[in-house]
C-alpha cells in the first residue's frame, strides 16, 4: 500500500466518522417525526455516499454491508416499511456497527469484519415488514442499477473531500440542513467556509511558540518602562496589540463547538430511558458554544454520567409523574453558555428533586456519617459526590455502584472546574458544570509572600481587602477567622500553608486577605502584598513535583523570572482536615 492510498483510506475513515455521527442524529430526529420526508432523503443520501466512497477506496466489507443497509433504507424511504421504534433501534444498531468497523480499520487498514449476522437481521426485518409490498421488482431494479460501478457526482465529490480538497459543493452533504434533491447546491447565498485538516501536534507547537512570544513581549514591555525613548515605547505598545491578536487567533484554533458532544447525549437519553422504562426527552441549547479541544475531550464522561443520573434518579416513572399531575414524559435540558469568562454547562431535569434529609439518613446508614449528624441542606446535597455513595438498593446497568457522581466531581476538578447543584423538591434538579474556556492561558493575580511571587487564578479570587485587627478572631475549633460582613470565614496564612518558618508572625492588619469562593467552600488567605493582575501562559511543572495538586503549573512574569501557579483550594485542604 503506497502513501497516497493510505492517506486516501485514512481520510475516508475520518470523514466516515462525521457522516455516521450525522446519520445517528437523523435517525433520532426521524423517530420524533416519522413523516419527515426531507430527513428520510438526507439519511438515504448519507448512506449512499458512504457506500460508494467505501467501495472506491477499497473497503470491501463496509461497501457490502452499507449496500444491504441502503436497500433497507430505501424501503423505509419509499414507505414500504413503517418507521417505528423497533426500526429506529435497528438503524441505530447498524450505525453503531459501521462505526465499529471504521474504528477497527483505523487501527488496521487491512482488517476484515464479518457482518453476516447483522445483514441477516436486516433481511429478516425487511421480509417481515414488506409482506404487503406491491412492486418489489422496481425496488430490486433501483438498487441493482447502482451496483457500485459508476460513481455518482456526489460520490466523486466525497472522494475529493477525502483527498483533502474541500470543495464547496460537498459541504451540504455533511451539514445538518435537509437535502431534498441530489443536485449540487451551487446557488447558495453564501458559500460555506473552506476547511483544511491540520495536525494537532503542529497546532500545539504553534500555540507554544505564541506563548513564548507573549512572554518575550511582556518582558520587553517591562524593560521599555525604564526607557525614555518615546518611539521605542510606542513601537512596543503596537507590537503588544499585534501579539495579542496573534495569540487570540492561535488560541481560537483550539476552540471547537459543543454540538457534536451534545448530539451524542440524544442517544444516551434514548437508550437510558428505554432501559428504565421511562419516557424522557432531551432539549439542547447553546450547542454552538465553543470550548478548548483539550477541555472538551475530558467532559464527555462527566456529561454522560449527569445525563444518565437525570434520567435514572431525576425523572420519575410515568406512573409517578401522572399521579403528581405532571406530563407522562419527562424532560432533560442541556444548555451551555459563557459567563464571567467561563463556560457553564447546565443539566436540568423536571423530576422530583433531591431530598437532603434522605441523603443524610442514607449516609448514616452506610456509615459515612455518624448517627445523629445534622447537615445544612447544601452540604447534605453534596453527599451525592461522596465516593461509594448511592441511594439505590440494587445495582443495575445504569446506577447503584456509587461511582458516577464521584467521577463527575473528580474529572471536572481536574479541569480546574467546579460542579454546583440547585434542586427544588417536586420540581427538579440542575447541575451546573463551570469550566475554564482554555487550560493554556489564564488571567492571574500576582501576589508576594516572604519575598517570593506566586500566581493565583483570578477566577478563584472573589475579592481582596486589608483587614483591621477587629476583623480577625481566634477560635479553638477553627483557628483564625475573618469576620466579613457578618460571615465567618476560615483564615489561613500563605507562609504557613507553604510550610515557611517565620520568626515573628505578622499582624493580620499588615497583610492583605484574598477571599476565595470556590466549589462552595469560602475561605480567606493572608499574603504580604498583591503586585497586580496579568494574563499568563501556563507551563507544565516537572515530573518530580507533579504529585503536588496545589501546584497547577508555572508562569514567566514580566521580568523574565518564573512564578508558581497556586490552586488555593487544594493548598488549604490539609489545613482543613487538621482543623476538623
Amino acid at each position: 500500500m503506497d502513501d497516497f492510498e493510505k492517506e486516501l483510506k485514512l481520510g475516508f475513515l475520518e470523514e466516515a466518522s462525521q457522516l455516521l455521527a450525522d446519520a445517528e442524529q437523523c435517525f433520532l430526529a426521524l423517530e420524533s417525526n416519522p413523516q419527515d420526508g426531507p430527513m428520510l432523503d438526507k439519511i438515504f443520501r448519507l448512506a449512499h455516499n458512504l457506500k460508494g466512497s467505501s467501495k472506491a477506496v477499497g473497503f470491501e466489507d463496509i461497501g457490502v454491508f452499507t449496500h444491504r443497509f441502503e436497500s433497507f433504507l430505501l424501503k423505509v424511504k419509499n414507505g414500504e416499511i413503517a418507521v417505528s421504534s423497533s426500526v429506529i433501534s435497528l438503524l441505530l444498531v447498524c450505525n453503531d456497527h459501521i462505526r465499529s468497523m471504521v474504528d477497527t480499520l483505523k487501527g488496521d487498514l487491512d482488517a476484515r469484519i464479518d457482518s453476516s449476522a447483522l445483514m441477516e437481521r436486516i433481511e429478516s426485518a425487511s421480509q417481515g415488514e414488506i409482506a404487503h409490498e406491491t412492486a418489489p421488482e422496481t425496488v430490486h431494479e433501483t438498487v441493482e442499477e447502482e451496483n457500485f460501478e459508476a460513481p455518482t457526482p456526489e460520490e466523486v465529490e466525497l472522494l475529493r473531500l477525502v483527498n483533502h480538497s474541500f470543495d464547496h459543493e460537498i459541504a451540504p452533504v455533511i451539514e445538518s440542513a435537509p437535502i431534498v434533491k441530489a443536485a449540487p447546491v451551487a446557488t447558495a447565498a453564501s458559500a460555506p467556509e473552506e476547511l483544511i485538516r491540520v495536525s494537532l501536534a503542529r497546532l500545539e507547537k504553534l500555540i507554544n511558540s505564541v506563548g513564548e512570544l507573549v512572554i518575550l513581549q511582556t518582558v520587553l514591555r517591562e524593560q521599555s518602562l525604564s526607557s525614555n525613548a518615546h518611539l521605542l515605547r510606542k513601537t512596543i505598545h503596537q507590537m503588544g496589540k499585534v501579539t495579542k491578536e496573534v495569540q487570540d487567533i492561535s488560541m481560537s484554533l483550539r476552540m471547537v463547538p459543543l454540538r457534536q458532544t451534545f448530539q451524542k447525549m440524544q442517544r444516551i437519553v434514548r437508550d437510558t430511558s428505554g432501559m428504565l422504562g421511562k419516557k424522557v426527552g432531551l432539549l439542547t441549547s447553546g450547542d454552538d458554544t465553543e470550548l478548548d479541544k483539550t477541555v472538551l475531550e475530558n467532559i464527555s464522561d462527566p456529561l454522560v454520567h449527569l445525563i444518565r443520573n437525570a434520567c435514572d434518579h431525576g425523572v420519575e416513572s410515568p406512573e409517578t409523574r401522572l399521579s403528581k399531575g405532571k406530563p407522562e414524559s419527562g424532560t432533560v435540558k442541556l444548555n451551555a453558555y459563557h459567563q464571567s469568562g467561563k463556560l457553564v454547562i447546565e443539566v436540568k431535569d423536571d423530576g422530583g428533586g433531591i431530598d437532603g434529609a434522605k441523603l443524610t439518613a442514607k449516609a448514616i446508614e452506610k456509615g459515612i456519617l455518624k448517627p445523629g449528624t445534622v447537615l445544612p441542606e447544601q452540604e447534605a446535597i453534596h453527599l451525592i459526590f461522596h465516593p461509594g455513595f448511592s441511594t439505590k438498593a440494587q445495582v443495575t446497568e445504569v446506577s447503584g455502584r456509587g461511582v458516577g457522581m464521584d467521577v463527575v466531581k473528580t474529572n471536572i476538578e481536574a479541569l480546574q472546574g467546579e460542579v454546583q447543584v440547585e434542586t427544588v423538591l417536586g420540581e427538579g434538579t440542575t447541575f451546573k458544570v463551570i469550566l475554564p474556556l482554555t487550560l493554556a492561558i489564564i488571567d492571574g493575580m500576582v501576589v508576594q509572600n516572604e519575598g517570593c511571587r506566586f500566581v493565583v487564578p483570578l477566577s478563584h479570587v472573589h475579592e481582596t481587602l486589608k483587614p483591621g485587627m477587629e476583623d480577625v478572631k481566634h477560635t479553638t475549633t477553627m483557628g483564625e477567622v475573618l469576620l466579613l460582613r457578618g460571615e465567618n470565614l476560615p483564615l489561613y496564612r500563605l507562609n504557613t500553608l507553604l510550610g515557611h518558618k517565620q520568626a515573628a508572625m505578622k499582624a493580620a492588619n499588615q497583610q492583605i486577605a484574598m477571599v476565595i469562593r470556590y466549589a462552595g467552600n469560602p475561605f480567606a488567605v493572608l499574603v504580604d502584598d498583591i503586585l497586580g493582575q496579568q494574563q499568563v501562559v501556563i507551563k507544565e511543572v516537572g515530573q518530580e513535583i507533579q504529585n503536588l495538586k496545589w501546584m497547577s503549573g508555572s508562569a514567566i512574569l514580566g521580568d523574565g523570572k518564573p512564578a508558581i501557579i497556586i490552586e488555593m483550594n487544594e493548598l488549604v485542604k490539609p489545613a482543613k482536615r487538621g482543623a476538623a
